[in-house]
This record gives structure tokens, sequence and C-alpha cells, in this order.
């Protein structure tokens, strides 16, 4: 059975299904919530479409810098690893 969860999010209360992490639903609801403020403070929107709309963007973004972020830490492991091997290689001739 999975947990309800009451979050807030623009003035407006939701029911969510929590799938047994509460603490992790409220996290997500307080991350929302702080995008809207940040947008909210900017003065970039108007209505709440445009406010939604500019939070998933700037949230997208956020995502996308990440998986930049991670994209390029791998590459860096993988680089060190394949330099590992090399020089374990040499030390075994």
């Amino acid at each position: 059975m999975q947990d309800i969860v009451n979050i807030r999010i623009l003035g407006q209360e939701y029911k969510v299904k929590a799938g047994g992490d509460e603490n992790r639903i409220q996290s997500l609801s307080r991350y929302i919530n702080e995008k809207v403020l940040d947008v909210q403070h900017s003065g970039n929107a108007i209505s709440t479409m445009e406010l939604v709309v500019i939070v998933m963007l700037s949230m997208a973004d956020d995502v996308l810098n990440v998986k930049t972020e991670l994209k390029t830490y791998k590459e860096t492991i993988a680089d060190r690893i394949d330099q590992i091997i090399s020089y374990l290689d040499e030390g075994t001739k």
C-alpha cells in the first residue's frame, strides 16, 4: 500500500502517492517551491502559467547541467582507469 502525502505547491494542496518515501516527496515539493519563489522574486512571470513554464525551464536547465557534469565525470574516470590499466600492463612486462 502506498502512503498518501499532502504537499503544497503554488498555494495549492495536492495528495501524492509516496511509494513509501514521504521524505523524498516532501523534499521534491520544497525544491519546486524554492524554484517558484526564485522566479516570483525575479519578476519574470506574470501569470501562473508563465510562472510554471519558467520554473520548468529552470528545472530542465538544472537537469541538463547535472547530466553534462555526470558525463564529464564518467569520461574522466574512464580515462583514469585506462591510464591505470596501461600502467599496470607496462609494469607486468
